[in-house]
This record gives structure tokens, C-alpha cells and sequence, in this order.
């Protein structure tokens, strides 16, 4: 015997048969891109997604044919992969915006939430655990706290991105990439969807359960949730290049704490390879390049990512952001110095590598005080001022 069907089951089914089929995609697409580090946190988030879509739809499609067993084993999938939401999207996020380390065993801590509630469950399907008081009160807690795991690792994500902006700016040049903006928003909404999931869990718990549009708003945003971070998670590339290899490296004490300590570059080397930089930069204008980042001008000149970012940082003073932008700014300051030039703000940003006019407008006042705007008209009245 199959559950009523109403409208609310009708989208709960659709919303859940769409994320096993998006998460199915994803893996396989995810599955076929180069291996790193934040393709594996990706490849186990999908993962995860499926398994969990796979036991709605059976609770779903067969909710009255399940005895109270078949449910208590079904929990034994969704509910430990829950904790594992958390931990993965954190994971993806640190991989994205950090250097790919070698494995720690500490990182095996955030498993431990993962583990107690698979041996809980697993327990629970064997032996009826939830029969008793404490058992019952014991499934609720495993049941619903990882909402709260979850959302603490989402603070510590988002805190993340804000705090690896300096080392963000060691590989790239374009601003919005900088601000990871979609990887925000999704946390964000996610938090947004995990905290109504709560509500709605409890609610149902008191016989209360939302009807109507809440419903299909917290369907809405499980699946928007998912779409989102298949379509940018999976064109997003890592944005920081992994350190050089071992054999470039000098055998210095790894506690060091001095930066770069560990490269074989002299200081010598580094002033050759920046003022080498800057001549390439200037010759064949590559700052124009809207995608130009670390990799790029490492292939360009001919130096490992991690030489060249070491070489503009102790040989000119620069992170690669400053290095690339530098140039543009004076570029685009000649531009709209020059009366005779009468393109608009936004054909200037896109002509000197700008990839759009609000990327151009928090550059150009970062780097010199001024907007775009204001340096033209500045510009202009102080040229057409009288001669005393």
C-alpha cells in the first residue's frame, strides 16, 4: 500500500527524484574531472545526496508497506550521512581556497559525529532501541542535531572564505572571483534551508506539520541548494596553486615560520624573476588577458606558480593581485586621462582586463583612492584649468 497522494507528495517526489538524478549526474561528472582535493569533498557531498534522496523516495513511494524494522534500517543511511553534510561542504571550501596538503589524521575527528551515529543506528535496526525511554530519546537527538553540526561548520566555511582572501590574492587578479560570491550565497542558503528542515521536523513531531507553501518552499530550496553547487562547484577551478615539489625545496626546518623559507630561490633570483615579470608584462600586455591568473603567467614566463608568486612578493613587494592590477589601474589611468579618448568607464575596464564594471570600480579605488569616475572628471578640469 502506497502514501495518499496529495499535491505536497506529489512535489516531495519530484523534488526527490530530480536530486538523485542531479546528484547521480554530478557524480559521474565529477568523477571525470582531474583529482584534488576539492573534487573529492565534491564527489562525497553528491554521494551522500543520493543515498539520502534514494531513502526519501522509498519513504515516499512505499512509506506504508515499510514496517517499523525496514524504517529503523533505512535510518541506518539517512540519518549517519547527515553529519557528513557538514563536514564535506567545510572540507570543499578549505580545499578550494587553500595549498593541497598531505593528510592528517586529526582530520579524522570530524568523523567522529558520522561514526556515532551509524553505530547508534545500526543498533537501533538490530535491537529496537528506540522502544525504550532513553532510546527513544536518544534516536531524536541523532535524528535531528545534525542541523546544529552542519551549521557550526557552515560559520567556520564562511569564515573561512573571508579569512583567505590574502591567500587568494597570491594566485588571482579578477575581484569577483576573489569574493567567491555563489559559494556565500550558498551557505547561506543552506543554512537558510537546514534551519527550516529543523522547524518542519519538529513541527511534524507535534502534529503540526507545515502545509501548503512552506512546504514546497523548503522543497524549493533543498533543490535550488543542490543545482547551485553542481553548476558552479563543478566549473569553479581550485584558485590556489599547490607548493612546488619537493625537490625544489630547500632543506630548511619546516617550523620555520619565515614565508617561502622552504624554497631554493635567492633573493638575487627572485629580483631576476620579477624584473623579468614586469618586462613580459609590459611587452605583451598579458594584464589585458580578463583570465589571466597565476598559472597562466607561470607558463608565460616559464617558472613554476610558486616561483613567481615568491618573486613578486620578495622581489617587488607585491601579491600577484597587486602585480596585475597595478597594471591595468595605469592603463586605465592613461585612458581616461586622455580627452581624446571617448569610450565609456565600462569599455576602459574591458579593454584593460577588467571583467566587468564592478570589478573595475573596487580595483581602481583600492589601488589609487578614487573611483573611476572621479580620476576622469579630476583629470579633465585640471587640464582644462588656465595657465597663471
Amino acid at each position: 500500500m502506497q502514501m495518499p497522494v496529495t499535491t505536497e507528495t506529489l512535489v516531495d517526489l519530484a523534488t526527490m527524484a530530480a536530486m538523485l538524478g542531479v546528484g547521480a549526474l554530478a557524480i559521474v561528472l565529477v568523477a571525470a574531472m582531474p583529482r584534488t582535493r576539492a573534487s573529492l569533498f565534491l564527489l562525497g557531498y553528491f554521494i551522500c545526496v543520493v543515498l539520502d534522496s534514494a531513502v526519501d523516495l522509498a519513504w515516499l513511494g512505499w512509506g506504508r508497506a515499510l514496517t517499523v524494522g525496514n524504517i529503523r534500517w533505512l535510518h541506518t543511511v539517512n540519518v549517519p550521512v547527515a553529519y557528513l553534510y557538514g563536514p564535506l561542504l567545510y572540507g570543499y571550501v578549505v580545499a578550494l581556497t587553500s595549498p593541497s596538503r598531505g593528510f592528517d589524521r586529526r582530520e579524522l575527528w570530524h568523523l567522529l559525529p558520522f561514526a556515532v551515529a551509524m553505530l547508534f543506528s545500526l543498533a537501533n535496526a538490530m535491537a529496537g532501541l528506540d522502544t525504550t525511554r532513553m532510546g527513544g530519546k536518544a534516536f531524536l537527538v541523532t535524528y535531528h542535531a545534525w542541523v546544529l553540526s552542519g551549521l557550526a561548520y557552515l560559520v567556520f566555511a564562511v569564515r573561512h572564505i573571508y579569512r583567505s582572501r590574502h591567500v587568494l590574492e597570491r594566485s588571482v587578479a579578477d575581484e569577483s572571483a576573489l569574493r567567491l560570491t555563489w559559494l556565500r550565497g550558498l551557505t547561506t542558503l543552506i543554512a537558510v534551508s537546514w534551519i527550516w528542515m529543523t522547524v518542519d521536523r519538529f513541527a511534524t513531531a507535534a502534529g503540526r506539520a507545515p502545509q501548503g507553501w512552506p512546504a514546497l518552499m523548503l522543497d524549493g530550496m533543498t533543490f535550488a541548494t543542490l543545482f547551485m553547487l553542481a553548476w558552479f562547484g563543478l566549473r569553479q577551478p581550485v584558485l590556489v596553486q599547490d607548493e612546488p615539489p619537493k625537490d625544489e625545496m630547500a632543506p630548511v626546518p619546516v617550523d620555520s615560520g619565515v614565508p617561502y623559507a622552504r624554497s631554493a630561490l635567492t633573493a638575487a633570483q627572485c629580483a631576476e624573476i620579477a624584473a623579468e615579470l614586469a618586462r613580459l608584462m609590459e611587452r605583451e600586455q598579458l594584464y589585458v588577458d580578463s583570465h589571466l591568473d597565476l598559472q597562466l603567467l607561470s607558463q608565460r614566463g616559464g617558472w613554476p606558480p610558486n616561483y613567481v608568486s615568491q618573486a613578486l612578493n620578495q622581489g617587488r613587494g607585491q601579491n600577484f593581485f597587486e602585480f596585475v592590477n597595478g597594471y591595468r589601474v595605469a592603463a586605465a589611468e592613461r585612458h581616461l586621462a586622455d580627452p581624446g579618448d571617448g569610450r565609456s568607464i565600462l569599455e576602459i575596464a574591458l579593454a584593460c582586463g577588467f571583467g566587468s564594471k564592478s570589478t573595475f570600480n573596487a580595483v581602481f579605488k583600492r589601488l589609487t583612492g578614487s573611483t573611476p569616475r572621479e580620476y576622469r572628471r579630476v583629470r579633465h578640469e585640471t587640464r582644462n584649468e588656465p595657465a597663471i
